[in-house]
Parts: C-alpha cells; sequence; structure tokens
C-alpha cells in the first residue's frame, strides 16, 4: 500500500519522460492496472453475485488510455465510487438499491478491497518477480497515433472532451 500511497502523493503521473516505453512509475502504475479490474469486481459483486459477469458484457470495467487518444468515458468508475461513498455515508444522489460492497458492511468491504489488492499483488509477483520495484507496464500502448498522414506519436494526456481548432486567415 505504501507504494501507491508514495505515487499518489507524487501525484499519480502516468509518464514516460524518457520515453523508454515504461512509466517513470512503473511498480506503482502496473500495480494499480492490475488492480483496478479485481477492485471494481470485489466492489460490486457481493450484491449482483453472478450478474457482475453480465456487467462485465454490458459495460468494459476499464476504458483505458489508449492510441485514439479517447479514454476513461466508460467503465465502472462511478459504480464503484457512489458505492464505496454510500458505504462511507456520504451523500449521494439517487442511491443504488442494491450495489454494497461487504453486504454494506464497512469492515468486510475493506477485508474483500485488500483481498483484491493482495491477489493483484500476487499475481504481478508470479508474472514479474517478486520485486515491486522491477514491475513494469507497456506505456506504448496509451501513445496517441495519427491517421495514415503523420507518422509520429504523441504521448496520451487527459484533456477535456471536445476541442476546437480556429484558423485565422490574417492578423486584425
Amino acid at each position: 500500500m505504501s507504494l501507491l500511497r508514495g505515487w499518489a502523493a507524487s501525484g499519480g503521473h502516468r509518464r514516460d519522460l524518457d520515453k523508454d516505453g515504461r512509466y517513470d512509475d512503473d511498480d506503482a502504475a502496473t500495480l494499480m492496472d492490475a488492480w483496478w479490474p479485481k477492485l471494481a469486481v470485489a466492489v460490486l459483486q457481493t450484491q449482483l453475485g453472478p450478474l457482475t459477469d453480465d456487467l462485465k458484457q454490458l459495460a468494459t470495467i476499464s476504458d483505458d488510455a489508449n492510441s485514439q487518444g479517447s479514454s476513461y468515458d466508460a467503465g465502472w468508475y462511478s459504480y464503484v465510487d457512489k458505492t464505496l461513498r454510500m458505504l462511507l455515508g456520504k451523500p449521494v444522489k439517487s442511491p443504488y438499491a442494491a450495489l454494497t460492497c461487504g453486504n454494506g458492511d464497512l469492515p468486510s468491504c475493506a477485508a474483500e478491497l485488500w483481498s483484491s489488492l493482495d491477489q493483484a499483488g500476487n499475481a504481478l509477483a508470479a508474472a514479474q518477480g517478486s520485486d515491486p520495484a522491477a514491475w513494469r507496464s507497456d506505456a506504448t500502448k496509451e501513445r496517441i497515433a495519427f491517421a495514415g498522414f503523420i507518422s509520429d506519436t504523441m504521448r496520451w494526456a487527459n484533456r477535456p472532451t471536445f476541442q476546437q481548432v480556429m484558423v485565422f486567415g490574417s492578423h486584425r
């Protein structure tokens, strides 16, 4: 957990500043990538049960950054956020009738979340070794590629959904 806390405290960046194809904070970004789907399922499956797999078919768990540029438009982010806010007693608009982590019991939910983090860490350790400092993710899959006429790529950036290009023919 200290790995993720340190990453969050430093801004939680997913940068590849030296363009070596790996995130500068590889270990934490890699852990978060491995944990998110497990965390999302842990939060929702207690109440959804077998319907969790149906939800996976209807809505992707995560809409990660990709070479097309648009990302994080879909996914279970709001379901997880709202469920956890409800469990913590925070105000939410239109509360869910059924989505509650740990059957609405905070210690049970916390145990499920810790278990999902442990599963993610164990999967990474099995795949990449037990030293988190050696864990790596491929940052190149997030580089934006341009259609046909530009061979270069650019770093993915979190940006507004609406963009506008303006061309001025002359100065006034």
